[in-house]
C-alpha cells in the first residue's frame, strides 16, 4: 500500500514539474510577410529571376527572326541551311540557359530559406535561453492560446537586426 501511495506522489510531482514547463510561439506567416531579411531575401531571389527572363527574351527574340528568315521565300537554299544551323545553335543554347537558370535559382532559394529558417531558429532560442523556456512552437500549432505566448515580434526583430 505504501508503494502504492509513494507511485502516485510521485507521478504528481511528475506532472507538476510539466505543468511548469513554460512555452511561447511564433507566426511564421508574419515573419515570412514582415521581415526585411526575408524581403531582401526575396528581392534578391526576383532580381536573380528578372535577369534570366530578359536574357531568355533576347534567345526568344532572335529565335523569332531567325524563323520568319528561315521561311521567307526570298533567301537562297544555302542561307537557309546556315539559317537552319544558325537556329539549331541559338535554340540549344536557350535551352541549357533555361536549365541553367532553373538550377541556379533552385539552388539560391533553397540557400536563401535554410538563411532566414537558421537566423529565426538562432533569434528563437536566444528567447528561449534568456527567458527559460522549455520551447517555442509554431503559433499554427495550438487549438488555443494566449495572445501574449507570441512572441513573433521579438523574433523578427532580432533577426533583422543581425541580417547582412
Amino acid at each position: 500500500m505504501f508503494g502504492f501511495i509513494f507511485g502516485i506522489f510521485l507521478i504528481a510531482i511528475g506532472g507538476f514539474s510539466h505543468a511548469e514547463a513554460k512555452f511561447t510561439c511564433i507566426d511564421t506567416n508574419r515573419i515570412l510577410s514582415e521581415s526585411k531579411l526575408v524581403a531582401d531575401a526575396q528581392g534578391e531571389l526576383r532580381t536573380k529571376l528578372v535577369e534570366y527572363q530578359n536574357k531568355l527574351k533576347k534567345k526568344e527574340k532572335k529565335l523569332e527572326e531567325l524563323k520568319k528568315q528561315i521561311e521567307s521565300k526570298a533567301i537562297s537554299k544555302k542561307v537557309k541551311e546556315k539559317k537552319i544551323q544558325e537556329y539549331q545553335k541559338l535554340e540549344s543554347e536557350a535551352r541549357k540557359l533555361q536549365e541553367k537558370a532553373q538550377r541556379e535559382l533552385t539552388e539560391m532559394r533553397q540557400r536563401l530559406e535554410n538563411m532566414v529558417f537558421n537566423r529565426v531558429k538562432e533569434a528563437s532560442e536566444k528567447i528561449a535561453k534568456e527567458r527559460g523556456l522549455a520551447g517555442i512552437l509554431d503559433c499554427g500549432a495550438f487549438i488555443y492560446r494566449d495572445p501574449d505566448l507570441d512572441i513573433t515580434t521579438e523574433v523578427i526583430k532580432l533577426i533583422d537586426a543581425g541580417k547582412k
